[in-house]
């Protein structure tokens, strides 16, 4: 079995944290911390060096890119679902409709 390595998330264009909200007179909340949008993520080392082929390729950023753009090359190529029915009978319309 492949060992399983942490691949860091370089690059990562997230929006601007929100803005917090203080109350007068309370500093100590003005410095409250701001949770990382990233999220740790272990992947085999195979899959690692797929998505640096990937980036390399289509000239992406980041492993959030590569990903994306499988998800969507997934999406783009699913089977239409037309004709699942087969068995059905076929519709007629009757004039009622």
């Amino acid at each position: 079995m492949a060992k399983a390595v942490h691949a860091p998330v370089k690059n990562v264009l997230a929006c601007p944290p929100p803005r917090a909200r203080v109350r007068a007179g309370n500093p100590a909340q003005a410095a409250a911390p701001v949770k990382d949008p990233r999220a740790p993520l272990q992947i085999l080392r195979s899959t690692k060096e797929w998505l640096d082929q990937i980036i390399a390729e289509r000239d992406l950023r980041t492993y959030d890119e590569a990903i994306m753009f499988l998800i969507m090359e997934r999406q783009r190529n699913l089977p239409s679902d037309f004709g699942v029915f087969s068995d059905m009978e076929e519709y007629v319309c009757k004039g009622e409709d």
